[in-house]
């Protein structure tokens, strides 16, 4: 078991190495998106069943905080129930399963994708959505157990407990979130598949160029803590010098150097996409604190 994990966590080290450092012609920060080589354009069914997972755990975990804490319990025997010290032990170690699930909804994402936005969006809407199923639920079920009670906001400011108002409130919070992410996620989608197969279209039918990485400029920004960059590729067609701007995300300690061998994939719609030339033996800036993120 423990070789086995090593061997997973060796194996996702050399995925993110793999993929860094990250370039595009078009796009910046989390838009930027990879198509690893013998990958297909990534598809949304595989995420399903993670995401729901992940979901279902989180509705799981959020029904304690919100039958004991927020009001939302249909009886006060229930309320009890959810705030026993053994139900919240259980809720602590769910919360830890949960974000595993839901980690494990993003790196797939990324996976598939290709692209961090994408990811956080799908991740966002594991989290928000499971919260918000959790309290649906349990206000559905406490409004149905004494229907001659009246759900009135106003018991959130006069009531001398914590109403089920109020956990409505705060459950309603979490399904704008949810809902936002759900409205952003399919034309998130589009984009990065817009992306990959253009990237899959330049490897299999574009022109390859060789290019040298001419300008290196560190936007003094970062993406989580991955530094930005603008770079420029200069390559020649024809006997003509060219130049091609790019943004470029990588790790502190995967900087090229200007001098890079870099290649150039361009077809007659006008795309471009620029990659390092692992094979020619890139060279990375020797000083890996130089861009790293201060602590401050």
């Amino acid at each position: 078991m423990r070789d086995a994990a090593e061997g997973q966590q060796k194996h996702g080290q050399q995925e993110h190495i793999e993929t860094m450092p990250l370039f595009s012609t078009t796009d910046m920060n989390g838009r930027m998106t990879v198509l690893r080589p013998g990958c297909r354009v990534g598809r949304t069914a595989p995420l399903l069943p993670w995401l729901l997972a992940a979901a279902a755990l989180w509705a799981l975990t959020g029904s304690v905080p919100f039958g004991a804490l927020l009001g939302l319990a249909p009886t006060p025997a229930i309320s009890i129930l959810l705030g026993h010290p053994v139900t919240v032990s259980v809720s602590v170690v769910l919360l830890f399963v949960a974000s595993g699930a839901t980690g494990g909804v993003y790196s797939r994402a990324v996976e598939q994708f290709g692209q961090t936005r994408v990811a956080g969006l799908f991740a966002t809407l594991a989290v928000a959505g499971g919260l918000v199923a959790g309290a649906g639920v349990l206000l559905l079920w406490t409004l149905t157990s004494d229907p001659s009670r009246p759900f009135d906001l106003e018991a959130i400011v006069t009531s001398p407990t914590i109403p089920p108002e109020f956990g409505a409130v705060v459950g309603a919070g979490f399904a704008l979130i949810a809902a936002i992410a759900l409205l952003r996620l399919p034309g998130s989608i589009a984009h990065a598949q817009r992306r990959q197969a253009d990237i899959e279209r330049l490897r299999l039918e574009g022109s390859s160029f060789t290019g040298t990485l001419t300008a290196v400029n560190f936007t003094n920004s970062w993406l989580f803590n991955l530094p930005m960059f603008t770079v420029e590729v200069s390559y020649i067609v024809d006997g003509a010098p060219l130049v091609v701007s790019a943004y470029m995300r990588t790790s502190a300690d995967r900087v090229p150097v200007v001098g890079s061998r870099m290649i150039v994939l361009t077809d007659d719609r006008g795309t471009t996409h620029v990659e390092l030339d692992l094979a020619s033996g890139a060279a990375f800036e020797p000083d890996v604190g130089k861009y790293a993120p201060s602590d401050g």
